[in-house]
């Protein structure tokens, strides 16, 4: 998977998260908080839960998520996490 890929399935899942009220478009164009384009609480965790079943990663609950607000940080999170991008 190239980046960018990873960008617009991120994008995706963002705007599934937040029940289509922010687009794919809209997320991967905000660089400082998902939060801006009106991501509620309640949709990160959402977000959050969406990621982990989409790329097989586990998110803990003493895990720093409050950092995890941009398609960029969710990817960037990704890699760190041994998800391959080429």
């Amino acid at each position: 998977m190239t980046r960018p890929d990873l960008h617009h399935q991120l994008a995706a899942l963002v705007a599934e998260a937040s029940d289509e009220q922010i687009s794919a478009a809209e997320a991967l164009a905000e660089s400082e908080s998902l939060g801006l384009l009106g991501l509620t609480s309640i949709g990160h965790v959402r977000l959050i839960q969406a990621v982990e079943r989409r790329f097989g990663v586990v998110i803990e609950p003493d895990d720093d998520i409050t950092g995890l607000d941009t398609v960029e940080a969710l990817a960037a999170f990704l890699q760190e996490r041994g998800v391959a991008v080429g």
